[in-house]
């Protein structure tokens, strides 16, 4: 099973986000209903160790709080660019919960082989085949001003990861508002 932490994205927004990287040329844009915010990809686990990550989710504190998107990035090194990102309005909250997420794993006996990369909360909109870098620094610099409207995030989701010919698909395999623990 390949695992991760994140939030869902209301449909509405998503929808609205959707057509930005779809208009690019050589980018591959991330469905509506695949987009998401990361807390922590996970990896690849055995069932048994998602049981424990399962249960040890289910613990954590939450408290619902409110986010919006704003504005767009970009993911590259100095030859190639990766992804075509949505940004989030600063959020102390969010970056919370995400810390909270990635202390609960750490403790687990068996730690997954987790990325353990500095948290960037971003809505992945499309990964780059071969789009010429202008353009999308331009679709960049084009929406610099974009905002959504606000919106609760409620509860945080354990997603399945599976590849597919289309691209990757991603599954809620267990949610988590607080009232859990």
């Amino acid at each position: 099973m390949r695992l991760f932490v994140g939030v869902e994205i209301p449909a509405d927004i998503a929808d609205d986000l959707y057509p930005l990287a779809r208009g690019i040329r050589g980018l591959d844009a991330q469905t509506p209903e695949n987009m998401h915010i990361t807390l922590k990809f996970i990896g690849n686990v055995d069932p048994g160790l998602a049981r424990e990550i399962d249960a040890a989710l289910s613990e954590l504190p939450f408290e619902p709080f409110d986010l919006r998107v704003q504005g767009l990035g970009i993911f590259a090194s100095a030859r190639k660019l990766r992804i075509f990102w949505a940004g989030v309005a600063e959020q102390p909250a969010l970056h919370s919960l995400a810390n909270r997420v990635e202390k609960a794993l750490l403790r687990l006996e068996e730690c997954p082989d987790m990325d353990m990369r500095k948290f960037n909360p971003h809505i992945t909109l499309g990964r780059n085949r071969d789009a010429a870098r202008a353009t999308v620094e331009q679709a960049v610099a084009d929406n610099i001003g974009l905002t959504s409207r606000s919106f609760t995030i409620d509860r945080f989701c354990l997603y399945e990861s599976h590849s597919t010919v289309d691209g990757p698909e991603f599954r809620v395999v267990a949610a988590y508002d607080g009232s859990n623990g």
